[in-house]
């Protein structure tokens, strides 16, 4: 682990997950690394029988390049460490806990309530689009 602040181009990742629960459930985004190209996929999960389920919505494909851009644009190295405490007086909001694999073996993570690391909305917003 690099920690916050370290700036470290990702040159290279395996899989990438975005998961968020909110008071009306759970969802994922992913990303998985398939060599020549991206599968961005969103989950909703759910629970069935005592056991989390996921459910997919919507799958799409892009260039690894298009991943890359993103993850440097939003300075993703940044976010490992991140543990973003829920603010005071704030009765509900999101949690959210990220997990990548990227530069041949390094896993950066980050996770928070209500309270997250610069650009989350960048990522988020760029999950919704290549989505659509």
């Amino acid at each position: 682990m690099l920690g916050i602040g370290k700036t470290v181009e990702i040159i290279q990742y395996e899989k990438i997950t975005l998961s968020e629960s909110t008071m009306r459930g759970r969802s994922e985004y992913e990303i998985v690394n398939e060599g020549d190209k991206a599968v961005v996929s969103f989950y909703l999960l759910n629970y069935s029988e005592d056991k989390e389920k996921k459910q997919p919505e919507k799958s799409a494909e892009c260039a690894n390049e298009e991943v890359i851009r993103i993850l440097n644009e939003c300075k993703i190295p940044k976010w490992d460490g991140f543990h973003g405490k829920h603010p005071k007086h704030v009765k509900d909001g999101t949690m959210f806990s990220f997990n990548a694999m990227v530069n041949d073996g390094w896993k950066i993570f980050a996770d928070g309530s209500q309270n997250f690391p610069k650009n989350y909305g960048v990522l988020k917003d760029w999950f919704r689009s290549v989505l659509k």
